[in-house]
């Protein structure tokens, strides 16, 4: 055992060493957001777990070694456990400079891979022959590293130490329950002949891709036909690009420079414990529900875990897939509620999710089918869940990976190609190199973003097919008569511009325009509405839909006019990306902003001081920046932005509002 002792002090200090220089990397994002006290659990956290990874890649390093050794022995060749360890190390020294070279001069793609796999090779040739030249002082060599890591090992191990009462504290200081349920008195009465209300939000689902907004393939037949009897809104405005900030708006109804959650699990929105739709909605007798299963969007991380009595963890909501998704759960559940940082070691950007990955990563189906919400928000109702009740549900899908399960892979592209997480994943690591250099895809990547694009249209069409099957089943309970359905998305997803996915500096329609469409009790007529409104005008429909007066907190205003056929004067919409900037009372002074009015749209890079004008009338599509041919109109709504921000940054450095008037 004493070799495996040498093993592990010289692995647990690589480890510790290197998890120490990534603490300091993830620091300078996190404190956008959050504090201090509440990283030093994060870090104790990953500090035990990749103890432990160390112990087991130690032993497992120890076992290869002592087997190596007994067989060279047997054929009278002469290596040693020294010699071993000598050479293990050197090579993962090796892998570890490798592994930055790529990743400082090479952003992804299959070039990443093969350069990587050349630079491994080369380093492992080389490093043999200088184990083979340093065989007769490697024992002296690894007697001197040992004494000298000495000091080391005592820190860590202290650190070691520390880490276990801190995350037993965080683990145990608030337990709660897998799905919560509280009792609340309802002030303004029972509410009984209010009406249920349904809102189904699907992660990342852009109204460009959906054939019921006149996309040209058939990815939402249901829902089409569904909509001919409900109220569409042709022109809904995301808040964001991201999930926390635009459910944040969707729960408060307010801009996102206003509740100040700019980034994913970030901090919680200014003032939410008191100023929520969810808790409104229980003042005047509802029952509240949640089933979230995006954990950036769970009740937890908005601050509302007061304000619905059912809400499950989003593990709960998902499927049985492969270890790592298995992984992911179990610290999720253990530790997602208490720490931030939980899922450190499966990181993207962390080494080991790498290799994780590759072993047991891959899968070939969602991992969050919308039946699993779907299904347990039907359990309730046969339990016998008392009215009038408000459920948000929102789902994954059809956010990447984008593997619906058969018949619908394959609907739109019957090819072989992209069909895994992990093809997928390369797909859309190499296009990141292109998402911030305002150029769209070149020629030789379009062909395979737009099979990627397939894909995402063929889980839509999976997303339409579920959304029927919760139709049918309400339909089955006769709860359709007394009951509003609101379909909506978060954010939008893109494959134009040079931008994939979502988040990032972009807001183009690909990921601002998302669907809303809202069908009232036994409503038999439909009605498109063209008129440009905003996410945060949500909450304070719901509430005039349920006969509850909106509060002068809320930036929204109720749609429930134009559902009428009303005219409405027009304002201006807003939408942001404010990921670089600090939150917790930091002016705004970076990022992204966006304004619509009167068929305009107008996006503003603060950082670059760069601005694009495009008339979405005559060019939906935003290919054409008319800054330059329309200068008053694009200076208006520059104007507009900047006057908006302004009264925003007052209110969060508590300036004085009068001198803006």
């Amino acid at each position: 055992m004493k070799s495996y002792r040498q093993i592990f002090r010289l692995n647990f200090v690589i480890f510790s060493l290197y998890i120490l220089g990534d603490a300091f990397y993830r620091w300078d994002g996190f404190r956008y957001y959050s504090t201090l006290s509440e990283f030093i659990p994060s870090v104790a956290l990953i500090t035990i777990i990749w103890s432990i990874t160390a112990a087991f890649f130690s032993a497992v390093v120890w076992m290869t070694l002592e087997i190596f050794v007994w067989l060279c022995q047997r054929r009278g060749w002469n290596f040693s456990i020294d010699q071993g360890q000598f050479f293990v190390f050197g090579s993962f020294l090796v892998f570890g400079v490798a592994v930055w070279i790529v990743k400082r001069y090479l952003v992804g793609g299959n070039l990443m891979y093969l350069a990587g796999s050349a630079a491994v090779l080369f380093g492992l040739v080389f490093w043999s022959g200088i184990t083979w030249l340093l065989r007769k002082k490697i024992e002296v060599l690894i007697c001197v590293i040992q004494e000298h890591i000495s000091p080391l090992v005592w820190l860590f191990s202290f650190l070691l130490i520390l880490s276990v009462p801190i995350v037993g504290y965080n683990v145990f200081r608030d337990p709660s329950d897998s799905v919560m349920r509280r009792q609340h008195t309802f002030p303004h009465g029972s509410g009984k002949d209010r009406p249920n209300i349904i809102l189904i939000t699907f992660d990342a689902l852009t109204a460009r891709n959906m054939s019921v907004y006149g996309y040209e393939r058939p990815t939402t037949p249901f829902i089409e036909n569904w909509a001919k009897e409900a109220s569409l809104f042709t022109s809904l405005e995301a808040g964001s690009n991201i999930t926390t900030p635009t459910t944040a708006s969707l729960m408060t109804g307010k801009r996102v420079w206003t509740h100040q959650t700019y980034h994913l699990a970030g901090s919680l929105p200014k003032s939410v414990r008191t100023e929520n739709l969810p808790l409104l909605l229980q003042k005047y007798g509802y029952r509240t529900m949640a089933f979230v299963v995006n954990p950036f969007a769970s009740v937890k991380t908005l601050g509302l875990e007061n304000n619905f009595e059912m809400a499950p963890l989003p593990t709960q909501l998902h499927g049985p897939v492969s270890l790592l998704g298995d992984f992911d759960r179990y610290l999720y559940e253990v530790f997602g509620d208490r720490i931030r940082l939980h899922d450190w070691i499966i990181q993207r950007d962390f080494v080991p999710y790498r290799l994780l990955l590759a072993l047991f990563g891959d899968h070939f189906t969602t991992s969050c089918p919308p039946e699993n919400a779907f299904n347990k928000f039907l359990w309730a109702m046969d339990e016998g869940y008392p009215g009038p009740f408000f459920s948000w549900i929102h789902l994954y899908p059809p956010h990447d990976p984008y593997l619906p399960p058969k018949p619908f892979i394959g609907t739109f592209d019957a090819s072989s190609e992209l069909r895994s997480y992990k093809s997928q994943l390369n797909v859309k690591n190499a296009a990141l190199r292109y998402r911030d250099t305002f150029r769209d895809f070149p020629p030789k990547v379009k062909p395979i973003i737009q099979i990627l694009r397939n894909r995402y249209d063929e889980f839509i069409r999976y997303c339409d097919d579920s959304f029927e099957y919760l139709i049918s089943q309400l339909k089955d309970r006769d709860m359709l008569n007394n009951t509003v359905i609101i379909l909506s998305s978060d954010h939008g997803e893109s494959f134009e511009h040079g931008a994939i996915q979502h988040s990032g500096l972009h807001l183009y329609e690909q990921v601002t325009h998302i669907p809303l469409i809202i069908k009232a009790p036994r409503q038999a007529k439909g009605r498109a509405i063209n008129d440009v409104v905003e996410q945060i005008d949500i909450p304070p429909t719901i509430l005039e839909l349920a006969d509850i007066p909106a509060p002068k907190w809320m930036e929204g205003r109720s749609l429930v006019p134009l559902m009428r056929g009303e005219a409405v004067h027009a304002k201006p919409a807003f939408s942001m990306s404010l990921e670089n900037n600090m939150s917790e009372e930091h002016k705004i002074d970076k990022g992204t902003i966006a304004a619509w009015e009167g068929g305009y749209k107008l996006i503003h890079y603060m950082d670059r001081n760069l601005s694009l004008l495009f008339n979405l009338d005559a060019d939906p599509d935003e290919l054409n920046n008319v800054w330059e041919q329309e200068p008053e109109k694009g200076q208006h709504l520059l104007k507009l932005i900047r006057e908006n921000l302004d009264r925003a940054n007052m209110r969060i450095v508590g300036g004085d509002l009068q001198r803006l008037n």
